[in-house]
C-alpha cells in the first residue's frame, strides 16, 4: 500500500510538473541542466517502471529532477520547478530515492477501470495486490525513503550517465 502511494504521488507530482511547459520558467529554475541518464538493473535484467527521484543535498534549491525507467532500465532525468519542467539535472551532489512496484498481468487501462463498480475496483485491486505479492520485488525497500537510501550521486557539470546494478548488498554510491 505504501509502495502504491508513493508511485501515485511521484505519477501526479511529474504530470503536475510537465503542464505548462511551454509558460515562461520561474526565476528560481536552474540556468544550466547537465543531460543524465541512469540504467537501473537486477541479476542482468533491466528494471522497467521504476521511479527514480534525484534529491539535491542542498536543501535550498527548489527543485526536484524525476524519471521512470523504460523497457530497457533507462531514465532520463528531468528537472521540476512548480509547474515547469526540462530535460536535465544540474551539476551538484543528489540522494537517490528509487521505487519500484511490479506490473502484473490482470492490471487494467484506465478505459477499463472507468467501467467498473466501486465493488468490482475494490475486488480487483485486492486481485492485483495479491498477485504483486507473488512477483519479485528488485528494489530495496530502503531506497525509496530519503532518510535511508544508501544511494548518492554526484552529477558532473558535463552530464553523463550510471548504471544500478541491485546486489545483495543493496548499498550504491559513485
Amino acid at each position: 500500500m505504501k509502495n502504491r502511494n508513493i508511485r501515485k504521488f511521484l505519477l501526479l507530482f511529474f504530470l503536475m510538473f510537465t503542464i505548462g511547459c511551454s509558460e515562461k520558467l520561474p526565476d528560481n529554475f536552474p540556468k544550466k541542466l547537465a543531460n543524465f541518464t541512469v540504467k537501473l538493473m537486477y541479476e542482468n535484467k533491466p528494471v522497467e517502471g521504476a521511479s527514480v527521484s534525484f534529491i539535491s543535498d542542498d536543501t535550498s534549491v527548489g527543485y526536484l529532477a524525476t524519471a521512470f525507467t523504460a523497457d530497457d532500465g533507462v531514465a532520463q532525468l528531468e528537472t521540476s520547478v512548480n509547474q515547469f519542467s526540462k530535460p536535465g539535472i544540474p551539476a551538484g551532489a543528489y540522494k537517490v530515492i528509487v521505487t519500484h512496484i511490479p506490473k502484473t498481468s490482470i492490471e487494467l487501462t484506465q478505459q477499463e477501470v472507468m467501467t467498473l463498480s466501486n465493488d468490482e475496483l475494490k475486488k480487483r485491486e485486492d486481485d492485483v495486490n495479491k498477485e504483486r505479492a507473488k512477483l519479485p520485488h528488485p528494489v530495496p525497500k530502503n531506497w525509496s525513503d530519503l532518510k535511508s537510501t544508501p544511494l548518492k550521486i554526484t552529477i558532473p557539470e558535463k552530464g553523463g550517465s550510471v548504471m544500478i546494478e541491485i546486489t545483495d548488498s543493496k548499498t550504491f554510491e559513485q
